[in-house]
């Protein structure tokens, strides 16, 4: 399973462990980027106003400071800004985040034209939906590419990430399939929780699971049942900002679904993880507390 984790484990080259790296020094480096994070977190934000790209930018996690000058220098080669943000030091060398804003096109002349109206900001379609989890749940496998099969979403109203971890379900699909079924069964129900899916709510997840290095994501502490932090963030950009509506059941093996409260109606199902380690998990009401209100 690939893991998305952004607490930084600095590996050793051959140079490195040749010196002497004690349990002080990794203990030094975790307090120092435990120290450092939020802030830096809070500078991601700001960018993330800019337009900078900072989804898409942690999802590759800190690198060392060499690295990363390497990655931005063919960044800025493409037109793109970049900044790079420390967190820690490892080794005398700093750990940081690099975050992108694209070029923007060169611009045209303009044309003589009549003034219009302000346009309303593009709606989120079924195709954008159906694109994105197909970009998200996309793996390389032993030099194979894995990627969730559209024609069988055009045909029966679902596909599975290759990993079968989670399912692209539309409800008002003309199938029978069993998946469709269940959320077609579950949206006559109340839901068992709401998430308003934004930029800041995915953020405060990524903040949380790295200052309590947690892997796993719960709804329902009563049934101590959860999902995998990576694919639930594959899962909430692969429907876009908006309300959610959750649904987890009533036994511990139902699935979680997250159903788009607005058009397109798509919905994610994800398979739940059942009894996670406490001390690896975060819950929904721990991401709501931390999402900033401005």
């Amino acid at each position: 399973m690939t893991r998305t984790s952004h607490t930084y484990r600095p590996k050793r080259s051959a140079l490195m462990r040749a010196s002497l790296i004690t349990p002080a020094h990794h203990e030094a480096f975790r307090q120092e980027w435990e120290a450092n994070f939020n802030e830096a977190m809070r500078k991601c934000e700001e960018l993330q106003k800019k337009g900078y790209l900072v989804e898409e930018s942690l999802q590759r996690g800190a690198l060392m400071e060499s690295k990363a000058k390497k990655m931005a220098e063919q960044l800025k080669l493409l037109g793109c800004e970049v900044e790079l943000i420390p967190v820690a030091k490892w080794a005398g060398e700093k750990v940081v985040f690099l975050v992108y804003k694209p070029g923007a096109k060169p611009a045209e002349a303009p044309k003589p034209q009549a003034p219009t109206p302000a346009q309303p900001s593009k709606q989120i379609t079924r195709e954008d939906i159906v694109n994105a989890f197909v970009k998200n749940f996309t793996y390389q496998s032993a030099g194979t590419v894995l990627t969730p099969n559209v024609q069988k979403f055009q045909v029966e109203g679902q596909m599975a990430d290759p990993r079968h971890y989670a399912a692209l379900v539309d409800p008002d699909a003309p199938s029978s399939d069993a998946l469709v079924f269940k959320v077609r069964n579950a949206r006559q129900s109340t839901p068992d929780a709401h998430i308003i899916n934004t930029p800041k709510y995915r953020n405060a997840i990524t903040r949380l699971k790295a200052q309590k290095k947690a892997e796993f994501f719960l709804f329902s502490t009563s049934q101590n049942k959860g999902v995998r932090i990576e694919y639930l963030q594959k899962a909430l950009r692969s429907l876009g900002d908006g309300p959610l509506k959750v649904y987890f059941g009533g036994s511990q093996l139902d699935p979680i679904i997250l159903l788009r409260a607005e058009p397109p109606h798509l919905a994610v199902v994800l398979a739940p993880y059942i009894d996670p380690p406490q001390n690896e998990t975060i819950t929904s009401q721990e991401v709501e507390q931390t999402v900033p209100t401005t």
